[in-house]
């Protein structure tokens, strides 16, 4: 899998940026309005092209589905048997697929149900032979530290039993808010990315999947238009997803590059410890 020794990781680093013609790489993304917000797939895509590296890929995500949902509506399978995929990245809802409420607010706590519907996942993708991902989401803003330490605890928890792959997104959108606090990367609606939070996620994506750091882009990316409700993808409407600045970037780059580097280092997973959360008597589970 996605584990390595770290002289290893450094072998690959280096050949996937000496060795433009490396082999096309097709990654499935499978989730929600989190990665399909400003068309996030196009940006990765632009900076593996950027990088000298053919990677394509296609998008499953619907405003507010979880993983669970994509299994209940059987295209998973279909996708899965439609080509021969190197990698698939699952990215799940925002509160681990729960609905659950502490005094009026959506709160996250640890979800068994989550866990088995990556397991589910997985057993289905390692069958097709491909290389599962899971996107370790950063939390809600201005929600509480135990909800971003939970989320990190349950991806890591679920990539380390099932040995797959995760992608730091959550670690380098935190390091870039203790770097660069004046950055706007979530939206007014203190869940969604902006064009620079999308960015940050897909350079954070790519460094996971090539094992190496991006070069410093500059320019304007453009794509389809993507629905911000539903995630209808409109090919024949292609707008402009963002405008990459060269000094973000290489600051974004570096810090991507150092978490996937880290988790390398440390055999794949960090080693966390279990969240504390302690619930006012206000708190309802929704989900039916």
């Amino acid at each position: 899998m996605l584990r390595l020794a770290f002289i290893t990781f450094l072998i690959v680093s280096m050949s996937a940026c000496k060795s433009p013609g490396n082999k096309r790489l097709n990654v499935l993304l499978v989730g929600n309005s989190s990665i399909y917000y400003n068309n996030m797939p196009t940006m990765l895509e632009y900076i593996a092209h950027e990088n000298g590296q053919d990677l394509k890929t296609k998008l499953i995500a619907y405003g507010g589905y979880t993983l669970q949902d994509h299994l209940n509506d059987g295209t998973i399978e279909k996708t899965l048997d439609s080509l021969s995929w190197d990698f698939v990245i699952l990215n799940e809802q925002s509160t681990l697929g729960e609905h659950f409420m502490v005094d009026g607010l959506r709160r996250v706590k640890e979800s068994n149900s989550f866990y088995g519907t990556v397991r589910k996942f997985v057993s289905k993708i390692n069958k097709s032979g491909a290389e599962t991902v899971v996107l370790s989401l950063y939390p809600r803003k201005n929600s509480p530290k135990s909800d971003g330490e939970t989320l990190d605890y349950s991806y890591m928890k679920i990539a380390k039993e099932l040995d797959i792959g995760l992608s730091p997104v959550s670690y380098t959108w935190r390091d870039i808010l203790k770097v660069r606090s004046n950055w706007q990367i979530y939206r007014e609606d203190n869940l969604h990315p902006t064009p620079l939070g999308s960015f940050i996620t897909a350079t954070t994506l790519y460094s996971t999947l090539t094992n190496s750091k991006s070069m410093f882009l500059e320019g304007e990316i453009t794509g389809p238009l993507i629905e911000e409700f539903d995630g209808t993808i409109h090919l024949d409407s292609i707008v402009s997803s963002i405008k990459v600045d060269k000094s973000k970037s290489q600051i974004i780059n570096e810090l991507a590059y150092q978490n996937v580097k880290n988790l390398s280092e440390s055999g794949g997973y960090f080693r966390l410890a279990k969240p504390v959360q302690i619930f006012t008597k206000d708190s309802t589970n929704l989900n039916l």
